[in-house]
């Protein structure tokens, strides 16, 4: 019969035309399948093979297995050259989006270590610069400021201390009236470190200000931990609860002297955090 039904129906009958129509539909599609059978897995799934998600699917996945730069974000992963700038106290990089963060990346990471020194990338557009005053020569972002020259085609870096402040310059081209911070809210200036664009931040990893917290304080004792290493569970890093009485004076000392370690290597690392360096 191949899938076929005979009727012996009336064929002025009205139900008897719907039926054969029917049937004809039944018999149609069978054939198809038998035929075709990537039409049935197509139909399943819910949409053809080939479609525009499978394409944008497939560029995600592609874009996740491919490995990032040495030069990405490690917070976020951008790696855009333009968008990112190089801490010099730590040699890591850090770009210019703030991210779910009150500031850019690399602002925040300066801040939380407590860092001042920055380069840019080679191939941003102002090259492998290390941003320092023209005059004297300090690093210090947070001091650091730009002044346009009269000329109109330059831009001077001038430390807002000392010398910023010099009423009577020896450079007479520069109006220190003029002068403004590299950093503006909490971000550097875009002609300086561009933003990226919304398309990589969408892209990139979605990062808040916790966890970039738990990192910098993982950076402290590990240099090369990530956001992956921060959710691995660690056997044996929590010490042991102390107790209201001890069975001994081996488990009185098994128990507290790691919490006095932690005590005394807090306590340096806060000494630390506190010193400043290149005074003169």
């Amino acid at each position: 019969m191949n899938g076929r039904q005979r009727f012996e129906h009336d064929p002025s009958d009205s139900s008897f035309q719907v039926d054969k129509a029917i049937a004809a539909i039944l018999d149609l599609s069978l054939t198809e399948q038998s035929e075709h059978p990537e039409l049935l897995s197509q139909a399943s799934s819910g949409r053809p093979t080939g479609s525009v998600d499978d394409g944008l699917d497939s560029d995600d996945d592609a874009a996740e297995d491919v490995p990032l730069p040495p030069h990405a974000c490690r917070y976020c992963g951008i790696h855009t050259p333009s968008s990112v700038v190089k801490c010099m106290g730590c040699q890591k990089w850090f770009c210019n989006a703030r991210g779910n963060t009150s500031g850019s990346h690399i602002v925040t990471h300066l801040v939380l270590a407590r860092h001042k020194e920055v380069m840019l990338h080679p191939e941003s557009p102002l090259g492998e610069t290390i941003l320092e005053c023209y005059n004297c020569g300090c690093r210090n972002v947070f001091l650091l400021g730009f002044i346009p020259a009269k000329s109109d085609t330059v831009v001077v870096l001038l430390c807002r201390q000392p010398c910023a402040s010099m009423t009577h310059s020896k450079d007479m081209t520069w109006d220190v009236s003029q002068w403004l911070p590299l950093i503006d809210d909490r971000c550097f200036l875009s002609w300086l470190v561009t933003m990226p664009s919304e398309q990589e931040q969408l892209r990139a990893r979605q990062v808040n200000t916790q966890q970039i917290t738990r990192l910098e304080d993982a950076w402290r004792a590990q240099p090369d931990a990530d956001f992956d290493s921060l959710e691995r569970p660690h056997q044996g890093t929590e010490p042991d609860k102390i107790k209201l009485r001890y069975d001994d004076g081996y488990q009185y000392q098994s128990i507290f002297g790691p919490l006095v370690q932690m005590e005394a290597e807090y306590d340096r690392r806060l000494k630390e955090s506190q010193t400043q360096d290149e005074i003169t």
